[in-house]
């Protein structure tokens, strides 16, 4: 059988083919794992250069337990036959070429723990077979063609940490069965073609630390339940058509790392509580109908590196307690209605690399503490309602590359280091550059 799996994956050519076709113990054959009776329990052979189709043959090694041909370019199905490896527990195919639909004979795989079928061009619909696989951790198929909907059967997958279905083309709504799958950690369900709402049930999840429901077509609220994933690190619900307020309830999200919520219909004002979230590495909230003030609280999120407003209907003045966002490296407030004037206090961030807040109403001068955000490589303030002259500090900013400034009611002149910046639209401020 080995030597049918050779020929039939162009063995010849393969990265490394080491004593395949010898004499030797086949223990002895690379990727090849024998139990003490001299029976193949293993098959690695990833990132091996395997060209052509999966022999069915192959599912006479009955006393494999491990198969991992991932990272290959294998194509054609997937042969039915190795729903007779009655001992698998770990089933490997991810990264091939492999089409066609997902053998419902993989439903017999009573021992399996992990199967991951990963980028592949894998169509038709997911088989609820699949749900007899009581043993099973991680199940993965991101990155397929597969339609039709999430199987409601899938809640019997008991033992389930992981669950990744993005990537494809799966439509209906996200069966609210999922929230049954206790020991889930991981819920990956990103760029499908999803609709309905999110389920409450999902927020019974107490083991969760990863939900991606990001470029999907769902709508309603966000569902309060969801500030009860005490573990939750990364919440993506991005690009969707949600709508209605923020729960103030993801507050109490302790450990998240990162929230994206942008690109939806939210509306209403930013939750103050959102600045309880003191591991918070990144927000994203931009592309909403967001309004009122900027809460002075996310001044507390001492580890946030991202905050991205822009793109809503935010007013008011920026608050100058985001002064204590010493690791923020981005800051996007462009595209709303904030007024005021540009705190000095941001000249403080000295990890700044972006800041963009263009398209606006904010008066007054430039600080010219902007000239110690020495990380700076992109700044536009265009479309403002700016006065003043340029501040000189700003010939400092080394490593800036964007500077656009235009839009306003500047006076003076160029500082003459601002003229190497490499993308700008100094030309169009009908200024002269100083001596």
């Amino acid at each position: 059988m080995l030597i049918t799996f050779y020929d039939a994956t162009r063995g010849a050519r393969w990265r490394i083919a080491t004593n395949w076709l010898s004499d030797l113990p086949i223990d002895q054959w690379h990727g090849v794992t024998t139990d003490g009776s001299g029976r193949v329990t293993r098959l690695e052979l990833t990132a091996n250069q395997l060209k052509g189709e999966i022999p069915p043959e192959l599912g006479g090694l009955t006393n494999l337990t491990e198969l991992d041909l991932g990272w290959n370019q294998l194509s054609g199905g997937i042969p039915p036959e190795l729903g007779n490896l009655a001992n698998l527990t770990s089933l490997n195919l991810k990264r091939n070429q492999l089409s066609g639909g997902i053998p419902p004979e993989l439903g017999s795989l009573a021992n399996l723990t992990e199967l991951n079928l990963d980028w592949n061009q894998l169509s038709g619909e997911i088989p609820t077979e699949l749900r007899s696989l009581a043993n099973l951790e991680t199940l993965s198929l991101y990155g397929n063609q597969l339609s039709g909907e999430i199987p409601t059967e899938l809640r019997s997958l008991a033992n389930l940490t992981s669950l990744n279905l993005g990537g494809n083309q799966l439509s209906g709504e996200i069966p609210p069965e999922l929230g049954s799958l206790a020991n889930l950690t991981e819920l990956f369900l990103s760029n499908n073609q999803l609709s309905g709402e999110i389920p409450p049930e999902l927020g019974s999840l107490a083991n969760l630390t990863e939900l991606f429901l990001s470029n999907n077509q769902l709508s309603g609220e966000i569902p309060p339940e969801l500030g009860s994933l005490a573990n939750l690190t990364e919440l993506f619900l991005s690009n969707n058509q949600l709508s209605g307020e923020i729960p103030p309830e993801l507050g109490s999200l302790a450990n998240l790392t990162e929230l994206d919520l942008g690109r939806n219909s939210l509306s209403g004002e930013i939750p103050p509580e959102l600045g309880s979230l003191s591991s918070l590495t990144w927000l994203d909230l931009h592309g909403n109908q967001l309004s009122g003030e900027i809460p002075p609280e996310l001044g507390d999120l001492a580890n946030l590196r991202g905050l991205n407003l822009h793109g809503n209907q935010l007013s008011g003045e920026i608050p100058p307690e985001l002064r204590s966002l010493a690791n923020l490296e981005t800051l996007t407030l462009y595209d709303n209605q904030l007024s005021g004037e540009i705190p000095s206090e941001i000249g403080r961030l000295e990890s700044l690399t972006w800041l963009l807040l263009y398209d606006n109403q904010l008066s007054g001068e430039m600080p010219s503490e902007l000239g110690n955000l020495a990380n700076l490589r992109g700044l536009n303030l265009g479309w403002n309602l700016l006065s003043g002259e340029i501040p000189p500090e700003l010939g400092r900013l080394a490593n800036l590359t964007d500077l656009f400034l235009r839009g306003n009611k500047l006076t003076g002149c160029i500082p003459v280091h601002l003229r190497n910046v490499p993308w700008n639209d100094l030309h169009q401020l009908r200024l002269s550059l100083c001596e």
